[in-house]
């Protein structure tokens, strides 16, 4: 393997148990400066190459991940190697090399394993990117064989359908998902759009508040109720939305011009003026946020 070392210096002891990805033997306490020494003495120790590369992966440390992992496929090209080779690019959004490599994993697959479920799940994400609808229809029902309890794949599948047009097969979807997990706001997501779509809308918003109410940093979510909210005359509900939004930390330059317009027609011009000069601290650029400032300016 290659000469590969820590780029930083968090070398501290990580003292919760783990195990290999083999799942089989027990990989003792190291940190991991111990790991590339190890690995500078022993270069073919595939389990512990990878053993390392999932704590990197874990501390945000990708880009080291992905280099040791890229080594330990070609010392030992199998399954597991491939796979989790495969599953860290698909992290890093590196679609293409990932959906190569989950291919190349299915090739030399066993004829069990507890990875097919995330295999096929994230082949199917992979296919629906590519708009190759069936392949992905066709991966994620071979997920749901496996792990037909997963309200993630459900949200899955009913976003598949939305994408073929079969908004009945959708919304039983999106409620089966959330009949397993009444937070899953991606599925109240979904179950909004299609009842937006079959005219219940007060049905549709109703799914948006809960969205937010599970997760206010949902920006799809949060996205809908600007639009939905200015055409049906709840601006001031979208208003108290997207400051949640912000309380709890989010932040998107269209979310802050919202913001500043709907606070500013409230009357709140202070508070307006106040997100806006953020807005512009940011991106001073910004055409819509430069006309909005110069029309407050001119009422003044």
């Amino acid at each position: 393997m290659e000469n590969l070392r820590p780029t930083s210096s968090e070398t501290h002891s990580v003292q919760i148990p783990e195990t290999a990805i083999s799942n089989k033997a027990p990989v003792p306490q190291f940190d991991l400066e111990d790991f590339y020494c190890i690995l500078q003495n022993e270069p073919n120790d595939s389990l512990m190459a990878l053993e390392l590369a999932r704590r990197l992966t874990r501390r945000g440390r990708r880009e080291e991940a992905l280099k040791i992992l890229k080594s330990v496929v070609r010392m030992d090209y199998r399954f597991e190697t491939i796979l989790a080779l495969a599953n860290l690019e698909y992290q890093m959004d590196l679609i293409d090399p990932a959906f190569t490599h989950f291919q190349e994993a299915l090739l030399i697959a066993p004829e069990t394993s507890e990875e097919f479920f995330e295999l096929f799940k994230n082949l199917g994400n992979i296919f629906m990117r590519k708009g190759d609808l069936d392949s992905a229809e066709d991966s994620y029902n071979k997920a749901f064989r496996i792990q037909p309890n997963s309200d993630a794949l459900r949200v899955n599948l009913g976003t598949l359908y939305i994408q073929k047009h079969k908004w009945d097969e959708a919304l039983t979807h999106f409620r089966e998902a959330l009949e397993l997990n009444s937070k899953n706001d991606k599925a109240w997501v979904g179950l909004a759009l299609g009842h937006r779509v079959k005219g219940d809308w007060e049905l549709a918003w109703g799914n948006i508040e809960a969205a937010l109410e599970y997760n206010p940093l949902n920006e799809v979510a949060l996205s809908l109720a600007v639009d939905w909210g200015a055409k049906e005359g709840r601006e001031f509900r979208t208003l108290e939305m997207i400051r949640e939004f912000l309380i709890s930390g989010g932040w998107n330059e269209d979310m802050s011009l919202a913001f500043a317009w709907l606070s500013w027609r409230r009357g709140d011009k202070d508070i307006a003026v106040i997100e806006l000069e953020r807005l512009l601290a940011v991106n001073p650029g910004n055409g819509r946020a430069l006309s909005l400032a110069n029309e407050m300016r001119q009422a003044s």
